[in-house]
């Protein structure tokens, strides 16, 4: 049968509806990618990450722990590498160690503040919590437990409360203290699977009077008993709500606030219990990660007992971003979610075991380095690897087959950059042969394998050259990727034209 062409033109936005690792390719909304990585969904466009900077070097060894003292505008940073603490604040080689002869350096901390002062509140587990005062380390005095199995620290109604090693009790300090007799409540006839309490989180929800503010503790197992009230010694002033199912908890920092809500990182994803605790563990409660649960759920299978699952909110990148171990080796990507949007892209290249805040910007600590995140068109003079595909398309509906002839992506950039454009038909996945440049070559060789490799030049600009294509198919997925070490590049929406026939 002879094909019968209709030539029609269509233009498709960027993937701005981010990352799609649930669905199977023929069930995917056009906005959705198949591949996301080192580019951010915006609300209209797609855009390469930044780089990173070398921000503190001359540290021991692996970074594990990043901990910010706020108070006020006097703002310092610490990060505990091997078996001291160093003062990260400054740009740099660090000097001396702030605190030695530590056991480990993986830590939980709080900004806590009382009439004494405001204090960066630490502990492991494995050595006596320290505190800093903006201007001192100290050991508090700690009585009622020993201090070493303090492993978690959750502010709560201006107390301080605690996991220790091995229980299934929490412990908690006397209001607007940081040091003195540790009170212990023993919740082994409220958790019905027993196991320890491995995380305390705090909630706050509307439960139609105004908000309420709970706390949440949570065992190794996924039960999470939850307490209303201010003070764990009188029954008056102490509530139980309930108790729920979940899915279990990965790691001690399982628990992140955002807005409201308390999101956990399980097994089963990154869960808000504003759903969770209203349908348990067995119901269709949706994980916020819903969209890119097979990532999830491989690394989860894989790399559940690793060290480095973290979860943080990035006011200033207007995201949420989710650390996740790919090896036992100190590889890691991070699954940053739009907090607007909910769209979700995967970053690469950033091997971070921890992450934290100073002064509103973002930085990560890595092997013997701290790096500042967010900053530079560079990955620490590296060019940053960006590597996108959309949905595949079925541009004019699924009842014909079309013959592909041109697209035009749609893009912007602030000097030259040689884009590889990838162009499949009907779910196949082609193999481009692609070498990274600087950023002032422009690339020039055409036809290379199944793609084309487009120069883009210039000052910061839109461009779109339409680049021929001939490919007959149902469907179609467009494929971008870029290595650059001093651009930004910025995709906007795709152009194509197609011959839409009854058949061949």
């Amino acid at each position: 049968m002879a094909f019968q062409p209709t030539g029609e033109s269509t233009t498709v936005p960027a993937p701005i509806g981010g990352l799609n690792t649930r669905d199977a390719p023929d069930m995917m909304e056009q906005s959705d990618a198949i591949r996301l990585d080192n580019f951010f969904p915006g609300s209209t466009d797609v855009s390469l990450r930044n780089g990173y900077t070398s921000h503190a070097t001359g540290l021991p060894s692996t970074v594990q722990s990043l901990m910010a003292h706020s108070a006020g505008s006097t703002n310092k940073m610490f990060a505990a590498s091997g078996s001291a603490i160093y003062e990260v604040t400054s740009a740099g080689g660090v000097g001396s160690p702030a605190v030695t002869s530590l056991n480990n350096a993986q830590f939980q901390h709080v900004n806590f503040t009382t009439s004494g002062g405001s204090f960066l509140w630490i502990c492991n587990g494995a050595d006596a919590p320290r505190h800093f005062n903006g201007s001192s380390w100290a050991t508090p005095t700690i009585g009622g437990v020993t201090s070493s199995t303090i492993n978690n620290v959750t502010v709560f109604k201006e107390r301080l409360f605690f996991c220790l090693n091995n229980s299934i009790s929490f412990g908690y300090l006397p209001i607007n203290s940081v040091a003195g007799t540790v009170a212990t409540f023993n919740l082994g006839s409220v958790f019905n699977m027993g196991g320890v309490i491995q995380s305390i989180g705090t909630w706050t929800r509307d439960g139609g009077s105004g908000p309420d503010d709970y706390i949440v503790f949570l065992s190794n197992h996924g039960e999470a008993v939850i307490y209303t009230g201010s003070d764990p010694a009188d029954a008056a002033k102490w509530a139980l709500v309930g108790t729920f199912k979940l899915a279990r908890p990965i790691g001690k920092r399982c628990f992140i606030n955002i807005n409201s809500d308390l999101i956990l990182i399980s097994e089963q994803g990154f869960m808000p219990l504003s759903q969770t605790l209203v349908t348990g563990e067995n119901a269709p409660a949706k994980a916020i990660s819903d969209k890119i649960s097979g990532s999830i759920l491989d690394s989860v299978n894989n790399f559940a007992g690793t060290f480095g699952w973290q979860g943080i909110i990035y006011p200033k990148g207007q995201y949420g971003l989710f650390n996740v171990p790919t090896s036992t080796v100190g590889n890691f990507d991070q699954y940053v979610v739009n907090v607007s949007t909910g769209a979700w892209g995967k970053f690469t290249g950033q091997n971070a075991y921890c992450w934290e805040l100073l002064n509103g910007e973002l930085y990560f600590g890595e092997n013997t380095k701290v790096f500042k995140a967010d900053s530079g068109d560079s990955d620490n003079t590296a060019a940053i690897q960006g590597d996108a595909k959309t949905a595949f398309i079925y541009y004019g509906g699924r009842g014909s087959p079309k013959r592909f002839t041109a697209i035009r992506p749609v893009m912007g950039s602030n000097a030259d950059l040689p884009v590889s454009i990838g162009f499949d038909v009907d779910f196949n996945d082609g193999t481009s042969v692609y070498t990274p440049s600087a950023a002032t070559t422009t690339g020039s060789e055409w036809d290379v394998a199944t793609w084309d490799v487009a120069a883009w030049g210039g000052t910061t600009q839109t461009q779109s050259v339409w680049r021929s294509v001939s490919d007959i198919g149902w469907n179609a997925a467009i494929r971008i990727r870029t290595s650059t070490k001093a651009q930004t590049v910025i995709w906007h929406a795709t152009d194509v034209l197609f011959e839409r026939g009854r058949g061949l």
